[in-house]
């Protein structure tokens, strides 16, 4: 097989070549052979289709499918950047974000890689448009329903037991399920979960043809006769790849090529902090001490590779979607 960089296979990664990894996931040509249609799982894909306001229709018919209790005409998009009030406090960027008919605010979050405290993230989210809504002097707490939709191409660690692609959470009496309020509502989509293949998909079922069409629509050429559905003609309308415009395609064509180096890059320094691990773990010794120095050495090659991507000047927001750690752990490197 072709090797895209100098590795030998028999040895990890030198620390060197992981630098090469890094500087390769930016500075290499950007031609890249894609499909018809895009990767919905791409931040870029992901925005074109459902960020856009000439296909309000498409997220408003996911989100009718999604949330419980409403029933949503129409939407405005919203600034997705949001600042703190407090100077320190870190600002948060949103895949999108927007106000419902009804003034309700809804978050929608994409996310490929596993994060530690995603959770924690989803509620810190939530935040913002909480305290936007209340204004200094205000004695009336009247607050609109806050909604935070996280989808997932993996299993959440706190839900791994649960069967259901689909999990949603409000505020309830802990002894008798008593919902206290409906204004806050966090919704995790788990597409991990989700394997159906394309003739199990049950065409009455749109939420089903959704989860499918995120997962698998960049794979296609045509649309399966399985995806008939007026709504799933919208979506393959909005997901030609030539519907783009030359700069977004172009985003889009980078942003894939760097999520796929630098997830390389990721494999292959967890490769060599295992490796290495498993060596101190041999010289202590001890069975406990090979996994543990495996353990540790892979943590080690993960916060190396974040400390090059941060000096390579790859966002924050790219390293924690491709490594799994937090803004917090980031910012200590």
């Amino acid at each position: 097989m072709k090797k895209n960089y100098p590795v030998r296979e028999d040895e990890f990664l030198s620390e060197e070549s992981v630098d090469i990894l890094c500087e390769a996931a930016i500075a290499r040509p950007k031609k890249e052979s894609i499909g018809k249609y895009v990767n919905l799982l791409n931040d870029t894909g992901f925005k074109h289709v459902f960020g856009r306001e000439a296909n309000k229709d498409i997220i408003i018919a996911f989100l009718n499918e999604i949330i419980p209790d409403r029933h949503i005409l129409d939407i405005e998009h919203l600034r997705n950047e949001q600042i703190p009030l407090r100077i320190n406090s870190k600002k948060s960027v949103y895949d999108l974000y927007c106000k419902t008919d009804d003034g309700s605010k809804i978050i929608v979050e994409l996310q490929n890689d596993p994060q530690k405290h995603f959770v924690d993230r989803a509620i810190y989210y939530s935040t913002f448009p909480v305290q936007a809504q209340v204004e200094r002097g205000d004695k009336e707490y009247t607050l609109c329903p806050i909604y935070v939709v996280s989808i997932l191409n993996f299993t959440l660690p706190e839900l791994e037991e649960e069967k259901r692609v689909l999990s949603t959470f409000r505020l309830k009496e802990i002894n008798t399920g008593k919902v206290l309020s409906n204004k806050y509502t966090f919704v995790f989509i788990e597409l991990g979960k989700f394997n159906k293949q394309l003739h199990q998909l049950d065409q009455n079922n749109i939420l089903e043809c959704f989860y499918y069409c995120l997962k698998h629509i960049g794979k296609l050429q045509e649309r399966p006769l399985e995806l008939q559905q007026e709504i799933m003609a919208r979506l393959f309308e909005a997901a030609q790849v030539a519907a783009m415009q030359p700069q977004e395609l172009e985003e889009y064509i980078t942003t894939m090529v760097t999520e796929r180096d630098i997830r390389n890059c990721i494999s292959y320094a967890q490769e060599k902090g295992r490796a290495e691990g498993k060596a101190e773990g041999r010289t202590e010794g001890r069975a406990e001490g090979l996994a543990e120095g495996e353990v540790i050495g892979e943590t080690k090659g993960i916060h190396k590779t974040a400390r090059n991507m941060k000096a390579k000047g790859i966002s924050v927001e790219m390293i924690m979607e491709c490594t799994g750690l937090s803004v917090e752990e980031i910012e200590r490197l």
